[in-house]
């Protein structure tokens, strides 16, 4: 019991912002939220804070701007996860993954 609450405390999230356009195409992440709640709220702060433009433009965790074209994504993703890498190669007989998009 005491093992299970020590990983618990551990075990720390980060927001990673992906940010696409017609020159660019990287990642950025932001550390230190205890819990997937508190980096959800993180994110819902930042996709707040773009709302004020006008041309931007929303789709669930993204905000693309029309006037430069660019796409800003969020992920909030347990700090074991990095979606830079990718994940192993299929084994021929397991499921099937999606593999997520490449740097």
């Amino acid at each position: 019991m005491k093992r299970s609450c020590t990983l618990a405390f551990l075990l720390a999230w980060v927001l990673w912002t992906r940010t696409q356009g017609p020159t660019t195409d990287g990642w950025t992440g932001v550390s230190g939220f205890q819990n997937q709640e508190k980096c959800l709220a993180n994110m819902k702060e930042k996709l707040d804070i773009w709302r004020q433009f006008k041309d931007a433009k929303f789709a669930g965790n993204a905000v693309t701007f029309t006037e430069n074209k660019t796409t800003m994504t969020y992920y909030c993703l347990p700090d074991s996860e990095d979606p830079r890498r990718k994940p192993p190669a299929k084994r021929p007989s397991g499921p099937e993954q999606q593999e997520p998009p490449s740097k």
